[in-house]
């Protein structure tokens, strides 16, 4: 007797058929593809579609995570240092090769040690980006004479 498992109930199955069904084919896995062709592919194709898939959302993590590196690195060196366009520092530091391909290796791991985790990260990230700032108080410099002194 062959027990085979229904395609329903194989993960990568199911995430490939939320990713078509959700319009993410293309962006996720390079090819547009329909519901009807993945229903048609083999269990081997169906594999080496979810491994691209992995590649791409852990790729799309990690670009996730090295930018809110970058923008909390920016916003907390503002607060310290005169820093004259924020965004200007963001864009140079993500032109950096050396610095973004080691943030890469730090979080290459995070994506799949951390998945579901990674949207509670997310969500920490984002507030922290739209914190105002406490308006700089301009200091008033009393004029030297030779009354002052």
């Amino acid at each position: 007797m062959n027990f085979e498992m229904p395609r329903i109930l194989n993960k990568s199955y199911e995430t490939l058929n939320v990713v078509i069904s959700t319009g993410q084919a293309k962006e996720l896995l390079g090819k547009n593809l329909t519901v009807e062709k993945l229903a048609e592919m083999s269990d081997e194709e169906v594999e080496a579609y979810y491994k691209i898939y992995e590649l791409s959302y852990a790729d799309r993590v990690n670009n996730y995570l090295i930018d809110a590196v970058y923008r909390v690195y920016s916003y907390i060196a503002n607060k310290y240092l005169p820093i004259d366009d924020i965004e200007r520092l963001r864009e140079d530091l993500h032109s950096d090769y050396i610095l973004t391909t080691e943030l890469k290796t730090i979080t290459g791991g995070l994506a799949t040690t951390c998945g579901k985790f990674m949207a509670i990260a997310s969500l920490g990230i984002t507030t922290v980006k739209h914190i105002r700032r406490a308006p700089e108080k301009k200091m008033k410099c009393k004029k030297l004479t030779k009354n002052n002194e």
